[in-house]
Parts: structure tokens; C-alpha cells; sequence
């Protein structure tokens, strides 16, 4: 994932510097643009085709300014920032190394034609196509220092704050992901109209000191940093930074009065927005396959061209489906400490998130396994309240075969019948069905089987899946793609019953560093503990809702699944061999946390002791609470609210 967000940001960048740097040498050198318009549009086509060429690889901010600014307004972690600020100078600097090589012989001939030494003061005239110095050098303004650095501060500032308005979704102005690009690319040309007259118009640290070192290197010296004083710094390196974090003050503010909320007595006069990202919640019980179909769908959509962000739900964090998931590159965001439906607003928050961040066409989202009634207290509130900005898509419910066949006998498919109970009310309020795990079963018993699920659940869409081989995933996935009839139905829900169906279950989610030393089998290891793990679970006859392991080596990872005996055990991926390794752990069982929690640390103990080193990083046993939606609405929402 760092790799791939440095790639990003440092190719972007050198985009953006490339096309903007280039048009400043080809001005100087050959007179070719004649005004300050000119070159102004070419440095915003650069910031343009830099941020549609890269947001699929990190958040193309392209300028320290801007990385700073979004983790003073918690848009992004700060731990990315290295990444993020390494790149962005690497890419710079190899754009003026670029425009240095490309012009270096026009550069030489312009120099012995107007008598320039390079180097000397005089050798600032084609320095300027690198940094910038203030005043712009051949203009008449008169800039003192702190001018400049007001009006660097002040052109970042007005960039900024109109960045964060852009790519806010909740902002009634915003004119959507497509075509954001393009007006942030304007507001950089519109910029560089007003200032560009005082200071060259940096706005960015990286544009401005990658150049200035080729410069610095190439021959011109220390007239790459003539101001003895510091003021390039000052002046195109703090003020910069300085501007974009009082932008980042002022976003709150900003959000609160451009927010579609705020706009609502105008909503008669206002064009309304085009819908740009669909939302698809895959919902269905524990260990029925959701997070394999969301990797596998989120690679498909992805190479439809698609931006794709995923959301994940659990009741504790350390959820090794996040981990999984984020070892594709894509945007993961995770809601932790409840279910979707008693933290509405940890998903809207996620949705942004992920909106912003990926620019999605599309958002999947994965409710907690045991959580049902999504259409009451998820579908209908989206479909009221955000149905400007999101198209929801039928919400699809995943059935393990070994599960549903005897839900559809009248059974309780090995689990407790409060726990059965979630299951059955899950498949009543879905609009489509999904019967995975479709390669374990012979065709003649799919197709009983899903003529079976049709006659139960009439109201329903019933397919067969399989996340494995593939099949049925592309008709799935244009299913939800094209139609938008989500939450038709709203079924009645005991909440007695509902909370006793999850209390039965208890919850562990923990993190292990395991050092071996020698060179271990990472993919034996993580079967072997299962297989161990697994036979004590029957031992003590604890039905299993779903226990999941994800163990990383590096890039490299392998996860296993049990989904009730142990027989149930599947492994896939590789971890391959090493000495260090990190284990994810997730167990939803029928007993106590207690119990849950000795047996697991037990079983690891025994699984490891005299052969490897554990060290727990994060380790949480909880019950769940009794479900209290955010919301629960009684009608269905109608598809033009």
C-alpha cells in the first residue's frame, strides 16, 4: 500500500511539475507564451492530468501543502506523512531534472546570447524556470519579504480551502468526483493569475525546492538560493504550509455553512447533483463467504475502470476482514464498536471517508454478520436523507448452502435457535439472495436448492455464487450495478429475540507477533493452530458462528476460515517463509467470552510453546449489547424521496 501511494503521489507530482516547470522554460527561452494567462493554464492542465492520472494510487494531493493541511483536519492519518512528503519532492525533483535535460542545449544558447554566466545574479532570469524568486524576476513589482510570504500563504490558503470544498460530499456546491480535477486545476491557473506577478506563484514546497536543488546542482549555484536571509524558505516552504493549515482550521467552519443540511430552505431552486457513487451492502451470517465476494467483486470493478472503496463493520477492531482487504490497495474503512445500524453515523462518516479519499464509483459494505433489519435502520435513512449523493443497490444477503438447507427444513443449522433466528430475518428482507459457496455443490443440487430459496423468499432475487471459481460474480455484480430497488420491504424484527441471537455468541478479536527462530512455514503454522483451535471448539461442543485467521508475512499472507466443525477449515493464500509474522484472529462462538477467551489463549500457548515467541499486540472478549438502532423507519422509503 506505501508503495503504491508513493508511486502516486511521486508520479503525480511529476506531472504537474513536468507541465509546469516545461511552459516557465518555454516562455524564458523561446518567448513562445506571451502573458502570464498562458502559463498559468498550463500549470493547471498540469495539477489536472496529475490527479486524474494518479487518485487511484494514493489521494493525488501532489503538494506537501496540501498532505499537511489534510492531516491538520484529520482527513488522513498521520503516519502517511512521510510517504506522502518523500514522494512529492522525489517526483519534483525529477521533473526539473526532466526539463533541465530537455532544454539544456536551448539553455546554453540563451545563455551566451543574452551574456549570462551561470551562477552569477544575473543568471536568476533562467534560474526562474526551476524555484521561484520574488519579486518575479523581470517583472516591476516591488516585494518585500514579508509580502511574499503573505501572498504565498494567502494563494495556498485560497487552494486549499477550495480543495476541502470540492471533495466534501456534503458540501451543496460540489460539482462531484468526475470532474473535481479539473476545478481544482482551474483554482491553481486562477491563483497564479493574482500572485504569480509578486513571488512566481509557488504554492507548493515540493514544485518549488525539488527544481531549486537540479538548479542548485546543474551549475547556477547559489544563485538557485540567492537570498542570503533564508527567504526562500520563509517564502515558498513555511508559508505554503502555514496558509494550507489555517485552511484546515477554517474547514470545519467552512463545512458547516456549505453543507447541504444548511442549504435546505433553497433545495427548489438548486440543480440537483448527479448521483456519482453507488452503494452496495452485502449482508448475510457469519462465515457465509462476504469478505472473499468483496474481494473478488472489488477486483472485477476495478478492472471495469472503476474507483472502489470498501467499508467494514465489527462489534471490537483488530477485524482481520480490514487487514484482508487492505492488502488489494484499495480504500478500507472500518466501523468499529457496533453495527452499522446502532452507529449510523460512523457509516455516514465512513462513506465520506472513503468518498473523498477514493474518489468511489462504487462503496461495499459489509455489515456485522450477525446484524439484520438493514432495510428499517440502514437502506431507508440513506434512501431519505442521502439520496443526492449515493445510489443504493439491492441489498444482497449471502446463505452458505450447509446453513440454509436446513433453515429452509425448519432447522436451526447447527445454531441456537435465537441465533437462527438472525439468519431467517436476514434472508426475508433481502432483494436479492446470493447461494455461495456454489463449487462445493453439484449442479442438480443448486438448482433444487435455489428453486427452494425462490418458493421461501418470493420477494427476493436468488442466484447462485461461488467468490472461488468465479461463477455467478459478473451477473451479481451487473445486478447491483444497474438496478437501484433497494429496502422494498421492511420485515418485522423481536428485538428480544434479535439480542439474545447475538449474546449467545461470543466475540474475540486479537493480534499476535509471532517470532520463530528459524525459518517457519507461515501457511503450515496458520492450519495447524485452525486444525488445534478447531478440535478443542468441538471438544467442549461449542457451536461456531465463524472463527478467521489472517496471518502476514510482510506483503505476503495466508487466512484461514472456520464456518462450524473443524472439518468446515479452509486455508488460502501464502504466507510463505520467514521469522517474523503477525497473526489476526477473529472468533464468533456459542459460549461465554470467558471461555472463549481461555480456550483461544490456551490453544495458542500449546500451539506454540518451545518453538515460537508470541507477543500479544491487542487482545479484546466482549458479548454484545443489546441492539438500539440510530434509526428505524416503519415505511418504505419510495425511490424518488
Amino acid at each position: 500500500m506505501k508503495a503504491k501511494e508513493f508511486i502516486g503521489e511521486a508520479l503525480g507530482t511529476f506531472i504537474l511539475v513536468l507541465f509546469g516547470c516545461g511552459s516557465v522554460a518555454v516562455a524564458v527561452l523561446f518567448g513562445e507564451y506571451n502573458s502570464i494567462f498562458q502559463i498559468g493554464f498550463v500549470w493547471g492542465i498540469g495539477v489536472t492530468l496529475g490527479i486524474y492520472l494518479t487518485r487511484h494510487l494514493s489521494n493525488a494531493h501532489l503538494n506537501p501543502a496540501v498532505t499537511l493541511a489534510m492531516v491538520f483536519s484529520k482527513r488522513m492519518k498521520a503516519g502517511k506523512i512521510p510517504v506522502y512528503l518523500s514522494a512529492q519532492f522525489f517526483g519534483a525533483f525529477l521533473a526539473g531534472l526532466a526539463v533541465f535535460l530537455l532544454f539544456s542545449p536551448s539553455i546554453a544558447a540563451y545563455e551566451s546570447l543574452h551574456q549570462i554566466t551561470r551562477g552569477t545574479d544575473a543568471s536568476v532570469i533562467t534560474a526562474k524556470m526551476f524555484g521561484e524568486f520574488y519579486p518575479n524576476p523581470g517583472g516591476s513589482a516591488v516585494v518585500p519579504m514579508w509580502l511574499a510570504i503573505t501572498a504565498e500563504a494567502f494563494g495556498t490558503f485560497l487552494l486549499v480551502l477550495t480543495i476541502f470544498g470540492l471533495t466534501d460530499d456534503d458540501n451543496a456546491g460540489s460539482p462531484g468526483s468526475t470532474i473535481t480535477p479539473l476545478f481544482i486545476g482551474l483554482t491553481v491557473s486562477s491563483v497564479i493569475w493574482l500572485i504569480a506577478p509578486l513571488t512566481q506563484a509557488g504554492l507548493n514546497p515540493a514544485r518549488d525546492f525539488g527544481p531549486r536543488v537540479v538548479a542548485w546542482i546543474t551549475g547556477w549555484g547559489g544563485a538557485a538560493f540567492p537570498d542570503k536571509y533564508g527567504g526562500f524558505f520563509w517564502v515558498y516552504i513555511l508559508a505554503p504550509v502555514a496558509g494550507g493549515g489555517v485552511a484546515a482550521m477554517l474547514e470545519p467552519f467552512m463545512k458547516r455553512i456549505t453543507s447541504k443540511d444548511s442549504t435546505k430552505e433553497y433545495e427548489p431552486y438548486k440543480i440537483k447533483e448527479m448521483k456519482s457513487t453507488r452503494i452496495i451492502f452485502v449482508g448475510g451470517f457469519l462465515g457465509a463467504g462476504k469478505t472473499t465476494l468483496l474481494w473478488e467483486a472489488a477486483q472485477r470493478l476495478v478492472k471495469k475502470n472503476l474507483q472502489v472503496g470498501l467499508i467494514t463493520n465489527d462489534q471490537a477492531p483488530e477485524l482481520a476482514d480490514t487487514v484482508l482487504l487492505s492488502h488489494q490497495g484499495l480504500k478500507v474503512a472500518e466501523v468499529s464498536g457496533s453495527c452499522f445500524c446502532c452507529n449510523f453515523n460512523g457509516l455516514t462518516d465512513a462513506i465520506r471517508q472513503v468518498s473523498r479519499e477514493s474518489l468511489a464509483d462504487v462503496i461495499i459494505a459489509e455489515p456485522v454478520g450477525s446484524c439484520t433489519d438493514l432495510s428499517a435502520t440502514i437502506l431507508q435513512p440513506l434512501k431519505q436523507d442521502r439520496s443526492r449523493e449515493l445510489i443504493i443497490a439491492p441489498l444482497s444477503v449471502l446463505a452458505d448452502p450447509a446453513r440454509l438447507l436446513p433453515i429452509l427444513d425448519g432447522e436451526t443449522a447447527e445454531l441456537h435457535i435465537d441465533a437462527a433466528y438472525i439468519f431467517r430475518k436476514q434472508l426475508e428482507e433481502s432483494d436479492i439472495i446470493l447461494i455461495t459457496k456454489t463449487d462445493n455443490l453439484e449442479k442438480g443440487a443448486l438448482d433444487t436448492l435455489i428453486e427452494r430459496t425462490r418458493k421461501a423468499f418470493p420477494f427476493a432475487t436468488v442466484l447462485g455464487i461461488s467468490a472461488v471459481t468465479g461463477e455467478g460474480v459478473d451477473e451479481w455484480i451487473e445486478e447491483v450495478l444497474k438496478r437501484t430497488d433497494a429496502g422494498l420491504r421492511i420485515t418485522e424484527v423481536d428485538y428480544d429475540i434479535y439480542a439474545h441471537g447475538e449474546a449467545v455468541l461470543g466475540w474475540l478479536n486479537g493480534t499476535v507477533q509471532i517470532k520463530s527462530e528459524t525459518e517457519a512455514d507461515w501457511d503450515t503454522f496458520t492450519s495447524g493452530f485452525l486444525t488445534a483451535l478447531g478440535q478443542r471448539l468441538d471438544s467442549a461442543s461449542y457451536g461456531v458462528g465463524h472463527v478467521k485467521a489472517i496471518l502476514e508475512n510482510g506483503e505476503r499472507f495466508v487466512i484461514g476460515n472456520l464456518t462450524g466443525k473443524t472439518g468446515t477449515l479452509s486455508v488460502r493464500g501464502s504466507a510463505g517463509l520467514g521469522k517474523t509474522a503477525k497473526l489476526t484472529i477473529n472468533a464468533r462462538v456459542e459460549t461465554n467470552p470467558e471461555n472463549l477467551n481461555a480456550l483461544v489463549r490456551e490453544t495458542l500457548k500449546t500451539f506454540t510453546q518451545d518453538l515460537y515467541d508470541t507477543r500479544i499486540a491487542a487482545w479484546r472478549c466482549l458479548q454484545p449489547g443489546r441492539p438500539n438502532p440510530t434509526h428505524r423507519f416503519t415505511q418504505v422509503v419510495s425511490a424518488s424521496s
